[in-house]
């Protein structure tokens, strides 16, 4: 249950990195795996729903426009999301690439043997398995930096409009002219500017990464969650569950030959494992 749920979670960060990672090659990414990601973003969208807006809300939309162009001018997104990016990816590259990580997977030895290396030593080492290991990880944080700069770009006018439209719902006339006035000042101009890059202050990034220990180990209060909510539903079956009427139904919905469905359906993935 345990990996199961930290899988969960960082099912999106590796749909992030896998694009770059994936094609060692040099070589573009395969038409199927494009159908894949368009499939995806597909499904996603029909994941969060949106009720259409109603007349006054579209009565509002203008006004809500002017607030959020104030606020997302062009080219703001990219670069907020770029800043956020790098000051992201920086230190996690300087993580990962650091000797004693490196050499903890790269060397099938004990912890107490790499402890007794040296900064120098492993230094050298490192020279050895990795000759540009001191500027592999800035490399890869461009590559992110960079990539990732250039899709968030192409959020921008949509990630605009959503605003907008959020702002229509949420705000009435008289408080889209409050809020205009607001950002007419000085003190609103700055603010406007800044209240979306305050998301990504280092102030609020490293506060986040302290909060992190303490989220994770409510890893384990969910995992009790939800085995408690799995235990009143019925099990998933195997192939060994079915009975002989539904094993034939099944391989003629299929197309498949009766004798082939035992390969053909995969037994369910156990959620109770802790390790």
């Amino acid at each position: 249950m345990r990996n199961f749920l930290k899988a969960s979670t960082t099912a999106l960060v590796l749909c992030v990195a896998s694009p770059i990672l994936a094609q060692d090659d040099g070589s573009a990414p395969a038409e199927s795996s494009q159908a894949g990601l368009d499939k995806f973003a597909s499904m996603m969208s029909g994941v969060f729903h949106a009720d259409p807006l109603t007349s006054d809300q579209e009565a509002r939309l203008p006004a809500a426009s002017g607030v959020v162009a104030v606020m997302m001018p062009d080219g703001f997104y990219a670069q907020m999301m770029d800043d956020m990016m790098d000051r992201m990816m920086r230190p996690m590259m300087s993580m990962i690439s650091a000797p004693e990580f490196v050499l903890g997977t790269r060397l099938a030895l004990g912890q107490e043997a790499l402890d007794a290396l040296n900064e120098a030593e492993q230094a050298e080492i490192m020279a050895m398995l990795d000759p540009a290991y001191d500027k592999r990880g800035d490399a890869i944080a461009d590559v992110m930096t960079e990539n990732m700069s250039g899709m968030f770009a192409k959020m921008e006018g949509p990630m605009r409009e959503g605003l907008s439209k959020a702002y229509a719902v949420r705000f009435d006339e008289a408080q889209l002219a409050d809020i205009k006035a607001f950002f007419a000042t000085p003190t609103g101009s700055l603010y406007a500017q800044e209240s979306l890059m305050l998301f990504t202050d280092p102030q609020v990034m490293q506060a986040s990464m302290q909060a992190l220990p303490e989220m994770m180990s409510g890893f384990g209060d969910m995992e009790s969650a939800m085995k408690q909510a799995m235990a009143s539903l019925p099990a998933e079956r195997a192939y060994e569950d079915l009975s002989a009427a539904e094993r034939a139904r099944m391989a003629e919905l299929l197309g498949v030959e009766p004798d082939d469905l035992a390969d053909i359906v995969t037994s369910p993935r156990s959620t109770d494992k802790t390790d």
